[in-house]
């Protein structure tokens, strides 16, 4: 697939693609989706997420969110919570209640793969 079929396939500007391709800078997470469905791939093979940190619970919650390619509001919802508690979740301001952590485990097993 050349960059101007991925263009016409996901809609984003051969530039832009380009761009990304250069590791100019990097793509959002609509923009992910956009791409990993035109590439048939996961949104982890393309998300570099792998750089990302994972020392404390909530840096983990949030890799864990971007390799399934979700927004907070989507995983918020998935896990049962609002976007703020989750919000707060990723930023280490409260701790995830005990309830929570069955569904949350679920999302953070890709780390350990």
């Amino acid at each position: 697939m050349t960059i101007r079929d991925l263009s016409t396939a996901t809609g984003l500007s051969v530039t832009a693609i380009g761009n990304l391709e250069a590791d100019k800078f990097n793509a959002a997470l609509p923009n992910l989706r956009l791409l990993a469905k035109a590439l048939g791939v996961p949104i982890a093979y393309l998300g570099c997420f792998e750089k990302l940190p994972e020392n404390t619970l909530g840096q983990r919650i949030t890799k864990a969110r971007l390799y399934h390619g979700l927004t907070k509001e989507e995983m918020a919802l998935a896990i049962g919570v609002d976007p703020k508690t989750l919000r707060n979740w990723e930023q280490g301001k409260h701790v995830p209640l005990p309830r929570y952590f069955n569904v949350l485990n679920q999302y953070l097993k890709v780390l350990e793969e």
